[in-house]
């Protein structure tokens, strides 16, 4: 796979992640600053994967996209989340 392509779906998981706690904290305990912060963050972080995958041609990373450091980021990101719904 493309690094590009694993670069933006990495992201995509981040976002995906952390807009999981986002809305599962406003759901459980209502809107709050942090909580409604995370929950848009998480949509801006997809808005802008799914722009990059379906409409941007793709192109090469630039120097501080790294594809091990996304990968990490999204491992941390989803093993937190689902530690967060789980607990």
């Amino acid at each position: 796979m493309d690094q590009w392509y694993l670069y933006h779906l990495l992201m995509g998981i981040i976002g995906l992640s952390v807009g999981i706690v986002g809305f599962s904290e406003i759901l459980s305990q209502g809107i709050s600053l942090g909580t409604s912060l995370m929950a848009v963050g998480a949509l801006a972080i997809l808005a802008q994967t799914g722009y990059a995958l379906f409409i941007k041609e793709p192109s090469k990373l630039t120097e501080w996209q790294s594809v091990e450091i996304a990968a990490i980021g999204a491992i941390l990101c989803s093993v937190g989340a689902l530690l967060h719904v789980l607990a």
